[in-house]
Protein backbone atom coordinates (compact mmCIF):
# COMPACT_ATOMS: atom_id res chain seq x y z
CA UNK A 1 0.00 0.00 0.00
CA UNK A 2 1.29 3.55 -1.03
CA UNK A 3 1.90 6.29 1.51
CA UNK A 4 -0.70 8.16 -0.38
CA UNK A 5 -3.74 6.38 0.39
CA UNK A 6 -2.79 7.01 4.25
CA UNK A 7 -4.99 9.70 5.53
CA UNK A 8 -2.88 12.13 7.90
CA UNK A 9 -4.15 12.47 11.74
CA UNK A 10 -3.71 15.31 13.36
CA UNK A 11 -2.26 14.64 16.89
CA UNK A 12 -3.47 16.62 20.39
CA UNK A 13 -1.13 19.05 21.33
CA UNK A 14 -1.20 18.01 24.95
CA UNK A 15 1.25 16.57 27.65
CA UNK A 16 1.05 12.88 26.76
CA UNK A 17 2.10 14.29 22.90
CA UNK A 18 4.69 16.67 24.24
CA UNK A 19 6.31 13.93 26.32
CA UNK A 20 6.09 11.92 22.99
CA UNK A 21 7.30 14.22 21.09
CA UNK A 22 10.63 15.70 23.48
CA UNK A 23 11.78 11.53 24.17
CA UNK A 24 11.29 11.00 20.73
CA UNK A 25 13.35 13.76 19.16
CA UNK A 26 16.16 13.30 20.98
CA UNK A 27 16.33 10.31 19.35
CA UNK A 28 16.26 12.18 16.50
CA UNK A 29 12.57 10.42 15.55
CA UNK A 30 9.74 12.97 14.53
CA UNK A 31 5.84 12.02 15.22
CA UNK A 32 4.40 11.69 11.26
CA UNK A 33 7.97 12.90 9.89
CA UNK A 34 8.94 12.12 6.71
CA UNK A 35 12.31 10.48 7.54
CA UNK A 36 12.62 6.29 7.27
CA UNK A 37 12.99 6.52 11.14
CA UNK A 38 9.94 8.22 11.84
CA UNK A 39 6.95 6.91 13.51
CA UNK A 40 3.79 7.32 11.91
CA UNK A 41 0.27 7.55 14.11
CA UNK A 42 -2.91 6.88 12.64
CA UNK A 43 -4.69 6.58 15.67
CA UNK A 44 -4.44 10.08 18.18
CA UNK A 45 -5.35 7.76 21.23
CA UNK A 46 -2.02 6.75 20.85
CA UNK A 47 -1.16 9.67 22.97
Amino acid sequence: MSSSCIEEVSVPDDNWYRIANELLSRAGIAINGSAPADIRVKNPDFF
